[in-house]
């Protein structure tokens, strides 16, 4: 007989804040995840709630534009989103969507798509706040992974903010 039983969900204890030496990016997030940065060539985190599965995960990037981006930009990004998406094999697109309250511009969308032959589920969100463009994409190596880490991914996908204020430690 099968098990009916569903695995806990995981449940953050404390937060932390992680403040790029730059500014950008600043968000919130479990000092138990594993953090890498890199700095080229635009400042970059990826977390691993579970450093054994290199496939789930939160990638942050943030590069610096030079200036705001200009309206007639946002459809070059849109087509830039679009044209990423048809290159992930067999890549179904579940949500796309215009976020008029996110920094000057955004879109987000959520898809599965095959990779290494396992359907993956990415989550991303590409966003623009002064001159600064971030991308924030949170995957899970597979659906059920992404199902089991969402809430504390998704909760730190929406700390990330273009500030140089302090948040806390």
């Amino acid at each position: 007989m099968a098990s009916t039983e569903r695995r806990a969900r995981p449940r953050f204890t404390s937060v932390k804040t992680y403040k790029h030496a730059a500014g950008h990016p600043t968000f919130w997030y479990p000092p138990e995840w594993q953090l890498q940065e890199t700095d080229t060539p635009h400042p970059a985190v990826s977390l691993y709630p579970d450093p054994s599965d290199e496939a789930t995960f939160i990638s942050i990037t943030v590069q610096d534009m030079g200036q705001p981006l200009a309206a007639e930009e946002s459809a070059l990004l849109a087509e830039g989103i679009e044209e990423g998406l048809n290159q992930l094999d067999e890549c179904v697109v579940e949500r796309l969507d215009v976020l008029d309250d996110v920094g000057d511009w955004c879109q987000e969308w959520v898809c599965t798509f095959m990779q290494d032959g396992t359907t993956r589920r990415r989550r991303a969100r590409l966003f623009c706040a002064e001159k600064h463009l971030y991308s924030v994409v949170i995957q899970g190596a597979t659906k059920e992974r992404y199902e089991y880490w969402r809430g504390m991914m998704e909760w730190v996908m929406l700390t990330v903010s273009n500030t140089t204020v302090d948040l806390g430690s």
